[in-house]
């Protein structure tokens, strides 16, 4: 679902320009590009009747359930506007806000992800293997706190928007 290089839709609908020669920042402009946020990940002990409850109050859909040994774990979440959710079982959902990223971050490519793996490097910054993830690749960053944050694509393992 690729969308033009110039602008993109909001939520609203309207067409706006895409930032992304103001998203590089930092001294000398050295940090890696950020293309938006991929998903806001949220605590929930029942990610089904959360799914249902977004779905019915929002429009929202879903676009993955992931099941371990027989039982539903997470709900990803699409609004139509682009806009996701992930929902992630938990049984004490204020403690888990430790236990998996809090939210993503979305990266343009795997290659732009590889450099943002550099730049984490260099700063000393801990953060986790690039792995395969629900929609493409991603990196787990561990934030002030131990809040766990993810760079995520939206390329597919392949190499390829899904």
């Amino acid at each position: 679902m690729a969308r033009g290089l110039s602008t993109i839709v909001s939520c609203d609908g309207r067409v706006r320009p895409r930032i992304n020669e103001l998203s590089r920042g930092g001294k000398n402009n050295r940090v890696p590009l950020l293309t938006g946020v991929h998903h806001v990940a949220v605590p929930t002990t029942d990610p089904l009747a959360g799914s249902d409850w977004y779905v019915r109050v929002f429009d929202f859909a879903a676009v993955l359930i992931e099941e371990r040994e027989s039982e539903v774990v997470a709900v990803l979440l699409q609004h139509p506007c682009g806009v996701r959710l992930l929902l992630r079982r938990t049984a004490a959902p204020l403690a888990a806000l430790r236990e998996y990223p809090l939210f993503g971050l979305t990266v343009a490519s795997y290659t732009e992800l590889q450099h943002w793996v550099e730049h984490l490097t260099t700063f000393d910054v801990e953060h986790g293997a690039v792995h395969q993830a629900h929609r493409g690749w991603a990196v787990t960053v561990t934030g002030p706190d131990l809040v766990r944050i993810q760079l995520q694509t939206d390329e597919g393992p392949s190499g390829e928007d899904e």
